[in-house]
């Protein structure tokens, strides 16, 4: 028996095709967005090896000389540690990457391969955290607290902004590493509240 086609089978027919086309679609979308989040993840972690690896080759550049910097600058300073943490309600609080500690002074040093004017504010930011929290390990109550921040490179004159705000800048010059500021400027001191 021949079966005689309709306008309706047709219809019918299109529509059970719609129907099966779409659930593929969103099968397929599915799995391409497990894939893409796998993707981002993978990348994510990878990007953060990179620029953990590069931050910490920077922050070496800057770690040698930088005791004998401060003390040229009549800053008397004994000891340094990198990487030093506080902590709040078991929660990393803040990160500072190079901490320069003597009896009554400390200078939290924020290291950056480029240097934002963002990165000075989270700075700014991070010095109000040490004001409230002490590092571990680190009792800074009653000393002076200075910030500085170092970059091999530096957008947006961030170096300036954070002169302005009270912050040692510390450069890249040739194989070696400076103080940017002049002798006119005047540190902003934080105090601990604890």
């Amino acid at each position: 028996m021949e079966r005689q086609i309709t306008y309706e089978s047709v219809l019918e027919l299109i529509e059970r095709q719609s129907v099966l086309f779409h659930r593929s679609l969103e099968e397929s979308r599915k799995d391409f967005d497990i894939e893409l989040k796998k993707s981002r993840k993978d990348f994510d972690k990878k990007l953060g090896e990179i620029t953990g690896t590069w931050g910490r080759f920077v922050a070496e550049m800057v770690q040698p000389k930088i005791i004998d910097m401060f003390r040229e600058r009549g800053i008397a300073i004994e000891m340094s540690a990198q990487s030093v943490k506080g902590f709040k309600d078991k929660q990393v609080f803040y990160e500072i990457d190079i901490l320069l500690v003597d009896t009554d002074v400390a200078v939290a040093v924020e290291v950056k391969s480029t240097l934002t004017r963002e990165d000075v504010v989270e700075h700014l930011e991070r010095l109000d955290k040490i004001k409230q929290v002490a590092p571990k390990l680190f009792n800074l109550s009653g000393m002076q607290i200075y910030g500085a921040v170092a970059g091999m490179i530096v957008e947006n004159k961030a170096d300036k902004y954070a002169y302005q705000n009270g912050l040692f800048v510390l450069r890249q010059k040739g194989s070696i590493v400076e103080i940017m500021n002049d002798e006119k400027f005047q540190p902003k001191i934080w105090k601990a509240d604890y």
